[in-house]
Formats: structure tokens, C-alpha cells, sequence
């Protein structure tokens, strides 16, 4: 007897293939979607920050100094404010520009260290750093120019005769001044003549040296001061590098307290002194 040949299932409908294919589709879709999300983020943030780095608020960006002294003029911290603004663009998210201005300010002399630059606000700025020491002027050319405890160029110059007294003057250098502030004035005698400055900064007789002459090192190494009167004392050689027959700095310090004391001036026996001696020669 022969078997009944059962029927074909019929073709799924179109609508029936669709409903199928729906949730492949979709999940290809959202995949699709968070990939065009991730680039567009990828891409659109960098240049939204960037964009966010050029915007200026419209305020005037106030940078306060810590521990300003008190013989820095507006004059001369205006423009290191201005130093900072320019390299923040007055953005509140420009981090880069925070280490450029503390570079900046680095290279203006102004400063041993410049620790920080931070923003404490949208449009404030503060920089910490440890200022520098002005302590004696260079002349050359007609210009006193002013150098710190090291000899270090600073931006401040003076014409003739219009230096501060506290400020011991050093004339005949034999290497001109640096072409970049904070950098070291060349030369030995400039160094010698520094730390002579230094010796006698805080001696009661000081105002009485009008200043210190480096004229005649090249001929005998020796370091010269001048009184206001007109009085050469001959110093000598680098403190902690005299001669043989030399005496220690801190003997001659002592003969030139002697004659303050005893007479109320370090020029009062003559108008030339020779203190590399025991004996000094008298003029």
C-alpha cells in the first residue's frame, strides 16, 4: 500500500522575514550609533577644550604677587602682570599656560625661584616665588645699572647720580653687562669687587664708601674703594684669596672700625690707605 506523501510547509511571508530580521537590525543600529557617538566625542571634545582655552571672559585678569617687596614699583610689577596675562589668554582652563607664564617670569631676573602659578578664581592669578635681592649697581655707559646680591643682571637702571645711596656703587668693570636679566656679570674683578660690597654692606662706616673701583686689577689684582671725600683705600685681593703677605679681610675690616670709632671716619688720616698690610701705609 503506498505512503501518503504528506504536504510542504508554505514560504514565510515577507512581513514574517521582516519581523525576524528587526532585532539584528536594531542591535546593528545602536552598535552603529555608539560608534558615531564615540568618534564625534572623540573628535568634538579636543576642539571644544581648545576653543574653551581661546574664550575671554571680558574681565581684566588680576594677578597678585605674594610677598611682594616693598621696593618693587607699580611701574615695574604692572608689566610682569601683563607677562602673565598675555600667556594665560585670560582662559580659565589653559593649563599650558600657567607653566608658560611661570617660564616667563623666570626670565625676567626678578626672581631666585618662581614655585607656583596658580588660579585661585576664574579671572585670578597667583604667583609664589622668592624674590631677588637688589643690592649694588654696575655703571657703565652713563647708566647705573642694578644687579642683586650675585652679581645677577635685574630689568632697573639708573642715570648718574639718580641710584639709591643704600645701593653701593661698582665702577670699571671689564666685561660689559649680560644681554639677558638674570644672568651673572662676567669677569673676576666684578666678582671681587661683589664680594668686598658684600663684606662691608652692614658696617656703620659703609655710607662713608662712595664706591668701589676695579680700575687697576688688571695691573695688580687689586680691588680699590673711594670715599666720598676723595680718599683711595687699596683693599686688596678676592676676600679668602690674598697673598702671602697679605692680611685677612677681617683684619682690615677691623683697622677700618678702628678708625670710625676713634675718628668718625674711615678717611680721616689721609687720602690714601694701603690696608694689605700690618703696617698700614699712610698717605
Amino acid at each position: 500500500m503506498a505512503r501518503r506523501r504528506s504536504k510542504s510547509s508554505p514560504a514565510p511571508s515577507l512581513s514574517e522575514r521582516w519581523a525576524s530580521l528587526r532585532p539584528l537590525l536594531a542591535g546593528a543600529g545602536w552598535t552603529a550609533a555608539i560608534a558615531a557617538m564615540a568618534l564625534a566625542l572623540g573628535m568634538g571634545v579636543p576642539a571644544l577644550r581648545a576653543e574653551a582655552c581661546r574664550t575671554v571672559t571680558g574681565e581684566p585678569l588680576a594677578v597678585l604677587f605674594e610677598n611682594r617687596p616693598p621696593w618693587m614699583t607699580d611701574a615695574e610689577i604692572s608689566p610682569l602682570a601683563d607677562l602673565v596675562a598675555e600667556k594665560l589668554n585670560g582662559s580659565a582652563m589653559d593649563r599650558s599656560g600657567l607653566a608658560s607664564a611661570k617660564d616667563a617670569l623666570a626670565s625676567t631676573g626678578w626672581f631666585e625661584e618662581i614655585r607656583q602659578v596658580r588660579r585661585t578664581g576664574g579671572n585670578e592669578v597667583i604667583v609664589e616665588g622668592d624674590w631677588t635681592v637688589p643690592f649694588a649697581v654696575v655703571r657703565e655707559a652713563g647708566y647705573d645699572h642694578l644687579v642683586d646680591l650675585h652679581g645677577r643682571l635685574l630689568p632697573r637702571c639708573y642715570r648718574v647720580g639718580s641710584a639709591p645711596r643704600s645701593l653701593i656703587r661698582i665702577e670699571n668693570a671689564r666685561h660689559p653687562r649680560p644681554s639677558t636679566y638674570g644672568t651673572r656679570w662676567e669677569g673676576e674683578d666684578l666678582s671681587a669687587g661683589m664680594a668686598v660690597a658684600r663684606l662691608i654692606d652692614q658696617r656703620p662706616w659703609r655710607s662713608q664708601v662712595a664706591w668701589i673701583d676695579l680700575g687697576g686689577m688688571a695691573e695688580d689684582g687689586c680691588v680699590r674703594m673711594k670715599t666720598a671725600r676723595g680718599c683711595t683705600l687699596t683693599w686688596g685681593r678676592l676676600p679668602g684669596r690674598e697673598g702671602a703677605a697679605e692680611v685677612p679681610a677681617r683684619q682690615k675690616l677691623d683697622y677700618l672700625g678702628w678708625l670710625h670709632e676713634h675718628y668718625g671716619r674711615i678717611d680721616a688720616v689721609g687720602d690714601q690707605l694701603d690696608l694689605r698690610t700690618d703696617c698700614v701705609a699712610i698717605r
